[in-house]
């Protein structure tokens, strides 16, 4: 058992540090996207999915591309695409000539991608509202710089 506590940890009293705050705002982002597709009759939709509706999407890529980028497992990948296919959010098409498929939404994978965009754009004016026009621009621009974020990218 450690005799240590927290505020003992040198930098620990200039908490939350970036990292915290990113997910603290990245966990908000979740909520309302999550409370949006409830609204919209897609509530079938949890956590664990989000992250193939998110920016870069997967639809037209290959599940091992889109394993490699989200960081996980080839078989975690195929589990999640087999309960979204079930549920009518997307398919797998194979590619003439090859074993390799490729991931496409259906009208309902495009669906939530607008219920998510119409989501941001509302925590977007909420944020704006907040702390005024001027300084979320500047906030914006920023991350966009820090993280090397295309200008014209859907997040």
């Amino acid at each position: 058992m450690s005799s240590t506590s927290a505020q003992e940890i040198p930098g620990f009293d200039q908490a939350p540090y970036i990292g915290a705050l990113m997910r603290i705002g990245l966990e908000t982002a979740r909520s309302r996207i999550l409370g949006a597709l409830a609204e919209a009759e897609m509530g079938d939709l949890d956590h664990s999915y989000l992250p193939l509706f998110q920016y870069p999407l997967s639809d037209g890529q290959r599940p091992t591309d889109i394993a490699r980028r989200l960081r996980i497992t080839k078989q975690a990948l195929n589990h999640l695409l087999g309960q979204l296919e079930k549920l009518g959010y997307l398919t797998r098409v194979s590619d003439e000539g090859s074993r390799q498929a490729t991931v496409h939404y259906t009208t309902r994978g495009w669906k939530v991608i607008e219920v998510t965009l119409s989501a941001m754009r509302r925590l977007e004016a909420d944020w704006i509202e907040k702390i005024g026009q001027r300084r979320f621009a500047d906030f914006k621009a920023t991350l966009k710089e820090l993280t090397a974020a295309p200008a014209n990218g859907l997040g």
